[in-house]
């Protein structure tokens, strides 16, 4: 697993800019939704996808997942369907 990082600032209200890097490694674009979370002291930012099942296909062709990225798929997909029932 490759680990990205990059500064960023935030402005008035809370808000940053995700890079451009990252929005394209996670297909995050204009419309996109996230989860955010805090573990201790640290803010993850999770994608949310708009079809699971749709987004996951092929995920398992060439590469294969990790358990925490499995894990964090498993969460997102489960994320949308409590939103879903709202």
């Amino acid at each position: 697993m490759i680990c990205m990082m990059q500064r960023v600032k935030i402005r008035k209200k809370g808000q940053f800019t995700i890079p451009s890097q990252f929005r394209k490694k996670t297909n995050i674009k204009e419309g996109s939704e996230v989860l955010i979370e805090t573990r201790d002291n640290e803010l993850i930012i999770h994608p949310l996808v708009s079809d699971p099942i749709k987004e996951g296909f092929g995920l398992f062709g060439k590469e294969a997942l990790d358990s925490r990225e499995l894990k964090m798929f498993a969460e997102t997909s489960r994320a949308i369907s409590k939103d879903n029932d709202k």
